[in-house]
């Protein structure tokens, strides 16, 4: 046991010097926080709350297969869209707080799991009986970033296996969605 404080001590000196890298925490920039912000404002319910887990779900969304979808719609994707949004999506990051949005609350992925531990009841007494919780996925960008993918659950309960995957385009300094195309996760994939 003397070792093992002697070892932690000796470990926690290297870090205060700096000898031992530190674990890096993936934070999302300030673009995707701006994309964020403008999606709830557009889309969010005044008088309902809105609950944002502070953790991106990259969802196992089929890029692929959401590509074709797009062009059937005649919008044209630039090739570095849809390998920004893998890439960015390969692991979780956290959302950092913003404003500007009514009525929007707040909530880790420890304390969403914690919440739905037994079903959504908990949930709905902390927050309301039609509060929405909402994930999203990191943003994609095209290169000049005017357009954006962005995937999002919401939902009244934790469970829920679907999405919606957002193709969205700057128009001056507001986002405004272009297309949408909704997205059935496989089970276990996803939730809100």
């Amino acid at each position: 046991m003397v070792i093992v404080a002697l070892a932690q001590g000796a470990i926690e000196a290297q870090t205060a010097n700096g000898n031992v890298p530190q674990d890096s925490v993936c934070k999302v920039p300030k673009d995707e926080i701006e994309v964020f912000a403008g999606f709830l404002k557009d889309k969010s319910i005044p008088q309902v709350k809105t609950v944002l887990v502070t953790e991106t779900n990259a969802n196992d969304v089929d890029m692929d297969k959401n590509i074709q979808i797009l062009k059937i719609g005649k919008h044209e994707i630039p090739s570095e869209m849809p390998s920004d949004f893998n890439s960015k999506n390969d692991s979780s990051c956290l959302i950092g707080h913003f404003g500007g949005v009514k009525n929007l609350n707040f909530i880790s992925k420890a304390e969403e799991d914690r919440l739905f531990q037994t079903g959504s009841d908990e949930f709905h007494k902390k927050y309301g009986g039609d509060a929405l919780i909402v994930t999203f996925s990191r943003v994609g960008f095209n290169s000049d970033k005017t357009l954006a993918f962005l995937h999002v659950s919401v939902g009244v309960d934790h469970v829920a296996g679907s999405g919606t995957l957002y193709l969205l385009k700057r128009n001056g300094g507001t986002w405004t969605i272009a297309l949408k195309v909704e997205i059935t996760l496989s089970p276990g994939n996803g939730h809100p």
